[in-house]
């Protein structure tokens, strides 16, 4: 069903391409242009498709086996990319599904092939193809016919991997299904577009005349178009739009970019008096875009064909009792022919209903359904819905009573449905008494695949939940001993893994496995649910407690019965640890056995049960831990400190409470997507944030001090004081720029992974990349706009928050001072801390377990897969792990917990940005000639900075900011009183160079050093604002670069990281992945994106988004996910692609009318 053509030069075309061609090399992409034809209007096309292209050997030998090079650059990489992603999760049906499209691609594509090329509407320069033929189609030519099928069709089916296809089909006669009511129209306006298509072009004149290709096209695609349209419409027009529209657009998009760059080197072009002469972009013929658009259609159409043949399988037992592993397609013909009017409707509305069950109760369970297949997903889906109900009928039963009545209920309706004669009037009967959405999951429970013990069993588990709310639990509570707590988790939990083994081995039984091999899996699920149960036991401790249950053994809080109820407290995470050894135990003894299941299985299982580890709790660490605790796994984060938080942490004395790293909240709507996302808010977690007005108090040597303020007013009458009325309008200009870097930044960069370098040429970034200046400094830019020097300095020492002096940073960076002045500056109550904090107790709600005071030695790696399974502790414990999460400073990471490589040498010779010699002082007044956020600029800017950065030491004169978080938040000191911090930038720590900048190990005096800075600081707030501060500062905290570097692991005691110049960004800083070792991921200041708790919350979403991706899972804050949804919004869903039908008709439309009146 699908073909490309790759035509030749016309003869004269070659000749002056080869004689008088000009050569362009723009990455390894050449161009030949003969000189003696017009030339069209210039479109830069570079911009938007960059500039890739084939490899040259030289000047005479451009046009040999090119046909062959643009499977080596363009296709092949692809596919192997995309069977590495798509390979641990694909099933025999997919490999199936893959033969079986590409099978029909080459027969059906042939013959039309063929016909063209022996009719010379295209042709083939000898020197273009190796020489093999078909039929007098090239080898290369039949070869693109397989692998476009082959790319396509494993987009479509990574795509469909979460979706559930049953619960898209519709009975067409159920009067109670809008969807299904409306879908008979659409599939007759679609026959009906589908079948002019197929008609018209026969009906135009033949030959060689303009329109000859377009009508060949349509001729060939039509038809078939027309058959899968028939078959397939209710899921074109339910699915989500992700598995039908995005596998069509994005192939599409990438041939076009390759196509266009092929028809400019002229590897090929359409005969001259064949085609229409439209072009959608230079070089890209519109016969080019509508084949391609076409082609692709054709393999995602018939790739969801088949799952519309293999979900009524699937879907309806009664009308097809068997239905072997890989179906004839006899059989799935059969099925598409079955009238929508006998879908089993009842069936249908109870997948429907189990399906939110599951994602909105355990998602892990529900990602990991999405890797098995057939009629074992379905049942799989039912089984754990099940489970769900019951424990939520059960646990929100208002009293004792009445949850032991749905015990009691649930018994009653297992004894009707194991019964050996089951009555269906008993069995309804048995059903009326729970919810209906409740009786449309039970009624489908499969009972004659499952042994009834374990059902039963459950319930017993049930059961010893129901004596928490018995009289005098407290005293006699049902969990006495560690035995009490192992029969518990068998029941509720290690049941279930027994019983989806139990579908496991009915759906698929394996020939080659021994009866014992089955028993001992079968025992091995039973395990791993134990220890899975008992990790949920330790997260929820709290929340059982608030509910009156304790699932640690009673004895085990008897031995602290004589201790206070302190004490006692001090206990629990004690015995929180003990449960989860035993976990991790389990789970390490029977991992194995994962291997000796059926092959099909084991991918699924994986993400049942896969465990996730996390090194340091800063920002990054905290974030991406809930992220990925939502998205299903179990995570532990492992953090060196006695806090979490990393620099971003409190310091306490004497009432007085101080920032020890961020002090000032900006970009404040990433920090609300990072809660979005997790299904909270700021508020709801109770983060209030407190506006600063105004945002700075910037003061200079002269004693003059500018306000920067979002308040508009107060800029113009500041601005147009030192520069006059067109100085506010130049700083109008100026904001207009730093809007773009903002919103470009936000969107391209914030948001997106620059993993290799070809990630820089995505044709959606590379329209901004001049646009964000990146090769010119923030000071030149402001001084495009500001004429006196004082505003220049207002303006650009914000460059400090990426670490960089304003004369080396970039432009884009006046994107802060944007975000400043636009949306303002922020500061939590409480300290910048309880963002975080709240971020811990969401994670914490979500599964995740922090074990503080924990510093990691290293990352364990097997030296035969080359992939971490774990770390091994300082204390030399071994915590084992699927991925390991580096939240760590990188270059630290790399070359002290990491296996030695070249990549940590490199790293530690990047650049890196400055550290601080940091003053925390309780004072023992107020000090009103302090507002929140004070600056105090040298006289000598650059040459402050150029100490800094240039020569690596703390400046003569220094340029430093002061906090007064007291002042917005009077929490932060006792009354009367103020809390100061001041943070002096100075250079980093210089190993092994003694002789010049900052070295730990030189015989330095540091606490002199220290004190020149504290008189510098004292003395130029004295003369700048009249404050005499020394005789009142009561205590005093400092932190040096060596204190950064000792307490934070932070490299070279830098502070924010590795640089932010242009070659430290984007495409050139470090990845978020471990490039040679698997499952080592990195999130943090020096990985991708950048430094800063905002930039870094963005990073651990692309790093968390990148994770989920290399294992094939749903983003669960993608667009459309971020409410969970009810039954209701899945009938919604499915309205939604219709709008996009709407398009794909008119656009189909557009081009047949075209076509007609061009051919007339």
């Amino acid at each position: 069903m699908i073909s490309q053509k790759f035509h030749g030069f016309q003869p004269e075309l070659c000749t002056s391409a080869l004689s008088h061609g000009w050569m362009l090399f723009g990455g390894l992409f050449s161009v030949f242009q003969n000189p003696n034809r017009p030339s069209p209007p210039r479109i830069d096309i570079e911009r938007l498709i960059g500039t890739t292209g084939l490899p040259l050997t030289g000047q005479n030998s451009v046009l040999m086996y090119d046909y062959a090079l643009v499977h080596v650059v363009y296709t092949i990489p692809l596919a192997i990319a995309s069977s590495i992603i798509l390979g641990p999760l694909l099933t025999r049906r997919d490999i199936y599904k893959i033969c079986f499209l590409q099978l029909v691609a080459i027969t059906y594509t042939i013959p039309w092939d063929s016909y063209l090329i022996r009719t010379r509407i295209w042709t083939y320069p000898q020197d273009v193809i190796i020489g093999p033929t078909l039929l007098a189609i090239p080898a290369e030519e039949v070869f693109f016919f397989s692998i476009q099928t082959y790319i396509t069709t494993c987009l479509q089916i990574l795509l469909s991997k979460p979706v559930l296809t049953a619960i898209y089909l519709h009975n067409e006669a159920d009067c109670l299904d809008p969807v299904g009511k409306s879908l008979p129209s659409w599939k007759r306006a679609g026959q009906l577009v589908f079948g002019l298509g197929s008609v018209v072009p026969l009906l135009l004149r033949e030959g060689h005349a303009e329109g000859q290709y377009m009508r060949l096209i349509l001729l060939w695609a039509c038809p078939v178009l027309l058959m899968l349209w028939t078959f397939a419409y209710q899921l074109l027009l339910t699915l989500p739009w992700t598995t039908t529209w995005l596998p069509i657009a994005a192939p599409t998009l990438y041939l076009w970019i390759v196509d266009t760059l092929a028809l400019r080197r002229g590897t090929w072009s359409i005969e001259s008096g064949t085609k229409l002469g439209i072009q959608v972009w230079p070089h890209l013929e519109l016969e080019e875009a509508v084949f391609f658009l076409l082609t692709n259609t054709l393999v995602v159409w018939g790739a969801t064909a088949f799952d519309n043949a293999v979900a009524i399988l699937d879907a309806f037992p009664g009308h097809f009792p068997s239905v072997p592993g890989i179906p004839a397609p006899t059989l799935m013909l059969k099925a598409l022919f079955l009238d929508t009017s006998k879908y089993d409707t009842a069936r249908l509305q109870g997948l429907r209903k189990a399906l939110p069950v599951l994602a909105k109760k355990s998602r892990s369970f529900y990602l990991a359904s999405g890797v098995f297949a057939g009629r074992l997903r379905i049942d799989l889906v039912l089984l754990y819905a099940f489970c769900r109900v019951a424990d939520d009928l059960i646990d929100d039963a208002p009293s004792a009573t009445e949850a032991s009545q749905w015990v009691q209920h649930f018994t009653d309706f297992l004894d009707i449905a194991y019964s050996p004669k089951r009555d269906e009037k008993r069995l309804q009967q048995a059903l009326d008494v729970f919810p209906p959405e409740a009786q449309s999951i039970l009624r489908l429970l499969p009972t004659d695949k499952l042994p009834s013990g374990p059902l039963y069993s459950l319930l017993d588990g049930f059961r010893i939940d129901q004596k928490f709310f018995d009289t005098g639990s407290t005293q006699n509570p049902p969990i006495k001993s560690f035995a009490d707590l192992e029969r518990y988790a068998s029941c509720v939990a290690g049941t279930v893994g027994e019983l989806c083994l139990n579908l496991v081995y009915y759906h698929n039984p394996d020939q080659g496995s021994s009866l014992e091999t089955k028993q001992r899996c079968l025992d091995a699920g039973a395990q791993m649910g134990r220890a899975l149960q008992y990790v949920n036991i330790v997260r929820d401790v709290k929340t059982d407690a608030d509910v009156g249950r304790c699932y640690i053994p009673s004895e085990w809080l008897d031995k602290s019965a004589q201790r206070s109820a302190e004490s006692r407290a001090e206990e629990i995470p004690h015995h929180r640890q003990r449960i989860l050894d035993v976990a991790f135990t389990i789970y390490a003894e029977n991992r194995d056995a994962i291997e000796a299941l059926p092959y099909y299985a084991r991918g699924g299982i994986r993400v049942a049960v896969e465990s996730y580890m996390e090194i340091g709790a800063g920002a990054g660490g905290i974030a991406s831990a809930a992220r990925l605790a939502k998205a299903g796994f179990r995570v532990t984060v492992l953090e060196k400190n006695d806090h979490t938080g990393g620099r971003c942490s409190l310091i306490y004395q004497d009432g007085h409470r101080f920032d020890q790293g961020p002090s000032l909240l900006l970009l404040p709507d990433l920090f609300e997507e990072a809660f979005t996302d997790l299904d909270t808010s700021l508020k709801a977690e109770g983060v209030e944030l407190l506006k600063c007005e105004p945002n700075y108090n910037v003061w200079f040597g002269d004693g003059e001090c500018i306000e920067l303020s979002t308040d508009i007013a107060r800029m113009k009458k500041t601005i147009e004081r030192w520069e006059g009325k067109e100085g506010f309008e130049r700083y109008l200009a100026w904001m207009k720029e730093a809007h773009v870097h903002y919103e470009a930044s936000v969107v391209h960069v914030l948001r997106k992974n620059f993993s290799t370098i070809w990630a820089m040429a995505r044709p959606s970034f590379l329209p901004y990349l001049l646009a964000l200046h990146p090769f010119e400094s923030i000071w030149n830019r402001a001084a495009r706009y500001f004429l006196t020097e004082r505003l220049r300095r207002a303006f650009t020492f914000g460059s400090m928050y990426m670490g960089m002096s304003p004369f080396e940073a970039p432009g884009t960076y006046s994107l802060l001072q944007y975000t400043e002045l636009a949306e303002g500056i922020w500061y939590p109550r409480g300290g910048f801390h309880g963002v975080l904090d709240a971020l811990v107790r969401v994670g914490q709600r979500l599964g995740v377990e922090y074990r503080l005071s924990t510093p990691v030695a290293r990352v364990n790696v097997d030296g035969y897969s080359q992939r971490a399974t774990g770390v091994t502790l300082a204390s030399g414990e071994v915590v084992n792990a699927d991925i390991v999460l580096v939240n760590a400073d990188l270059v630290y990471a790399y070359n002290e917990l990491l296996p030695s490589s070249h990549e940590a040498s490199k790293l530690s010779k990047k650049p890196a940005s400055c550290s601080s010699i940091s003053f925390y002082w309780s004072m023992d007044k107020v000090v009103p000639e302090l507002h929140t956020h004070n600056v105090f600029l040298a006289d000598d800017y650059q040459d402050s900075f150029d100490d800094i950065f240039k020569r690596q030491q703390i400046p003569k004169e220094p340029s430093f900011y002061v906090n007064v978080p007291s002042r917005v938040d009077p929490s932060a000191a006792p009354k009367d009183r103020d809390s100061v911090v001041v943070l002096v930038p100075c250079g980093h720590l210089l190993e092994g160079e003694a002789d010049r900048g900052l070295n730990p190990h030189s015989a330095q005096d540091w606490q002199a050093m220290v004190a020149k800075a504290r008189h510098a600081v004292l003395e130029t707030i004295r003369l700048r604002t009249g404050a005499d501060l020394e005789s009142h500062v009561a205590h005093e905290i400092v932190n040096t670069p060596s204190t950064w570097k000792d307490r934070f692991n932070l490299d070279r005691g830098a502070i924010l990281g590795l640089s932010h110049s242009f070659f430290n960004v984007l495409s050139f800083r470090p990845g978020t992945k471990h490039a040679t070792i698997g499952g080592v991921y990195f999130v943090g200041a020096s990985t991708h994106p950048g430094t800063g708790v905002p930039i870094v919350l963005a990073g651990s979403k692309i790093t968390t988004e990148q994770i989920l991706g290399d294992l094939g899972m749903v983003k669960p804050w993608s667009p459309g996910n971020h409410r969970r949804r009810v039954v209701s919004d899945l009938d919604k869903w499915g309205k939604r692609p219709l709008d996009l039908l709407h398009t794909l008709i008119a656009v189909f439309v557009a081009l047949l009318l075209m076509f007609v009146l061009a051919a007339r």
